[in-house]
């Protein structure tokens, strides 16, 4: 097949066309799953005061030098100290009992955990403690003014948790990318379908994977074979998003409209890649309001759509959302698959050792096998027998599992 691009090119091809998605300044409760559009530093310092690292004593390291199991020191407590209490003072040759997280007084410089104690009054202390033991020091995580977190950081729930300790309260992140699915076809039908239609799952299932992606979907559709309400909603959608989605209307049949539509726009492309299943493609730009989007056009087979959402789209989502690319994964074959001239996607599962083996059934058609399956196979385009046991890319199947 040398006319056909692939898979890799393709995919540069698209990611190539991408944008940046504007920024927007949220605070912390809405920053889960964001990508930070620039650095962060701190407020305060992180710990902000010298604290408590165990419940127990604080004390002068001079006056428990000595002790020992057969020599404790005996040492009066002079106060108590919780964690939120004010500053205190230490007087020496004293013990202050302290809890966690509570700040250690002026003039302690160890504190001794309640094992090493009877932890009665006065407090029988068994073991020396250095300077400095269990004490967790101002700043020794972050001082303010530090960054505590740079761009391009995916924000989980430990890193908001990080930047509300470090007394940020807002940040600046990337937009979710608004992503419009624009499915083809006069014979697809939202709901029960007429007679000689077809429920428009393509729209559904894509929705779903850009929501699960970090994406902001809205459907279009599904849009008769009709070139100029096609382009009429194409442009629509476009005004309104960062990136388009396309299905169907991309290969040579008399109803192909996406390509009709499509084809004479400044750097559009369609054609073939060298993958199965989903030979034809396509994707470019269109110019709405002074922005150019990028749209890719995916085929109107189902698992075909999905398949190609995965390899393509996706990596698009990714790149507009700020997010870092996948890492490439590969799984050991349980049993032999055959290579082609293609690059091959074969929906398979994985077994308990956590070898891969494709899924019987047929590849192209079957959205009760895809539903079924743990991943795809990505078999290269090697034209062999490629044995069990050897190494084969995985892709996950359910977008959720790339994060």
């Amino acid at each position: 097949m040398p006319d056909a691009s692939t898979l890799e090119e393709h995919r540069d091809r698209i990611l190539g066309s991408l944008t940046p998605v504007a920024t927007t300044r949220v605070g912390l409760a809405d920053a889960v799953d964001r990508v930070l559009a620039e650095p962060v530093a701190a407020v305060l310092d992180l710990p902000r005061f010298d604290h408590a690292a165990m419940d127990g004593f604080a004390v002068r390291a001079a006056d428990v030098a000595s002790a020992s199991g057969e020599q404790p020191v005996s040492l009066p407590v002079g106060g108590v100290v919780a964690a939120g209490d004010g500053p205190a003072a230490h007087e020496p040759g004293t013990a202050t009992r302290i809890m966690t997280g509570a700040q250690v007084p002026a003039g302690a410089d160890a504190v001794v955990p309640f094992e090493w104690t009877d932890g009665g009054s006065p407090v029988v202390v068994r073991r020396p403690a250095q300077p400095g033991a269990h004490i967790r020091r101002a700043a020794e995580e972050v001082a303010a003014g530090d960054t505590v977190l740079g761009a391009g950081a995916l924000l989980g729930p430990a890193q908001v948790a990080l930047l509300a300790a470090a007394g940020v309260g807002a940040v600046t992140v990337l937009e979710r990318p608004r992503v419009a699915i624009v499915s083809t076809g006069s014979e697809l039908a939202d709901g029960v379908p007429r007679e000689g239609a077809v429920p428009d799952s393509n729209a559904v299932g894509l929705f779903a994977a850009v929501t699960a992606l970090g994406g902001m979907p809205h459907r279009h559709g599904p849009i008769a074979d009709s070139v100029a309400d096609l382009r009429s909603e194409l442009v629509g959608a476009a005004a309104h998003a960062d990136l388009v989605i396309t299905t169907g209307g991309v290969s040579a049949g008399d109803h192909d409209v996406v390509k009709a539509a499509l084809r004479d726009e400044p750097g559009f492309w369609f054609g073939h890649v060298a993958i199965k299943p989903g030979r034809p493609q396509g994707c470019g730009t269109l110019e709405v309001a002074g922005r150019r989007v990028p749209v890719v056009c995916l085929p109107g087979t189902p698992v075909a759509a999905y398949s190609s959402f995965l390899v393509f789209a996706a990596p698009a989502l990714r790149a507009l959302a700020g997010r870092p690319a996948v890492r490439r994964r590969t799984a050991l074959l349980a049993a032999e698959v055959t290579a082609t001239d293609r690059t091959v996607l074969l929906p398979a599962s994985y077994d308990d050792e956590g070898r891969v083996a494709p899924l019987a059934g047929h590849v192209g058609h079957s959205q009760r096998m895809l539903a079924a399956a743990d991943a795809l196979l990505v078999v290269p385009p090697v034209v062999r027998v490629i044995p069990a046991g050897e190494p084969v890319e995985v892709v996950a199947l359910r977008p959720e599992e790339e994060r």
